[in-house]
């Protein structure tokens, strides 16, 4: 039983209580008085019980009263809250990937500075006659400490095949190599308050990866020799000299990493008064295998005020190199 009916059961016990008593105390009068005096106490003591009865009554459903409107106002004000929140809803085209029977997922969304992450079976989807899959939406905050979400932002999404049947044998050639099967999908928002980017509507970045993977090869580029790979963002100074504060995001291979830089001091440091570079390093083994040449990488900034028609900005390249660093121009 709720707060709310215990409450109202204990006042109107108490009062009964208090009526009984008063009634009590009002026959006891008969022992000290004549008929006619104690039927008189006995109807004013009587009158008395009822209207403390009814006024407590009527202040209890007051109370009440008030207290449903302002546990009504308490939860219009979360939902109210919710409004402070970007929904990033992914879209899964299965049919050009239910040939390869996929079962997990790694999903990796950029918005507004900030990346999150989801994994999620498919299993049952892909089996199914179902042409797309929608998946639970990425909440970001519209707002953090450098930036707030616009139409015109740039974002990116990915999809990461983790797990498929291996006895099913795909009809494209490119996905019996070792390029782990992926989707990516890059754009500018529409609205400041969601989006439903779509994935594996083609393959076309992956067959991109797969014929860099392939050409390395026989190439006989390094694959193993390193054990950490290198990106460098590039961005000229005088197009980022504005902004105080400023994030910029890598993402390869399901792995990402976010470093916030003071562009003022970045600038006094840096001996290149012309080109600020922002370096990242990341472990050649990720989580969900080895980052090989074609991989895809992304680079971005973020900041209030970057420019007049975005907040975020964002670049893509392939992994090339294993020796030095692989350069992205992302602020231009």
């Amino acid at each position: 039983m709720s707060l709310k009916f215990l409450l109202r059961d204990y006042l109107f016990e108490n009062c009964t209580l208090l009526h009984n008593t008063i009634n009590f105390i009002a026959s006891k009068q008969i022992t000290l008085y004549n008929s006619q005096t104690s039927n008189l106490f006995l109807l004013r003591y009587k009158f008395l019980g009822l209207t403390f009865s009814l006024l407590t009554i009527f202040l209890s459903s007051s109370f009440f009263t008030f207290a449903n409107n302002s546990f009504a106002v308490s939860e219009e004000s979360n939902e109210n809250n919710n409004i402070d929140t970007f929904k990033l809803t992914v879209e899964i085209d299965l049919n050009n990937i239910r040939q390869v029977n996929p079962q997990i997922i790694k999903l990796v969304a950029f918005i507004n500075g900030e990346i999150q992450t989801k994994t999620i079976d498919i299993t049952n989807d892909a089996k199914s006659s179902k042409i797309s899959l929608k998946t639970p939406p990425f909440e970001f905050n519209k707002s953090n400490d450098v930036s707030t979400i616009d139409a015109g932002d740039e974002y990116f999404v990915c999809g990461y095949i983790l797990k498929q049947d291996p006895k099913t044998q795909p009809s494209n050639k490119n996905l019996n190599n070792k390029t782990m099967l992926y989707d990516c999908n890059e754009g500018r928002l529409a609205s400041p308050d969601k989006a439903s980017p779509k994935i594996f509507s083609t393959l076309t970045k992956f067959d991109e990866s797969s014929v860099a993977y392939q050409s390395s090869i026989v190439n006989l580029l390094p694959l193993s020799k390193s054990s950490e790979v290198k990106i460098t963002l590039l961005n000229p100074t005088n197009v980022i000299e504005h902004l105080d504060y400023a994030k910029f995001a890598v993402m390869v291979k399901g792995e990402y990493q976010i470093k916030k830089i003071n562009i003022k001091d970045e600038i006094k440091k840096s001996k290149n008064k012309d080109l600020i570079s922002v370096p990242f390093t990341f472990d050649i083994n990720t989580k969900i295998g080895l980052i090989q040449p074609g991989d895809l990488f992304f680079g971005c900034i973020t900041a209030d005020g970057y420019s007049s028609s975005e907040n975020s900005e964002c670049e893509v390249r392939l992994i090339k190199h294993f020796d030095k660093p692989n350069k992205l121009p992302v602020a231009h």
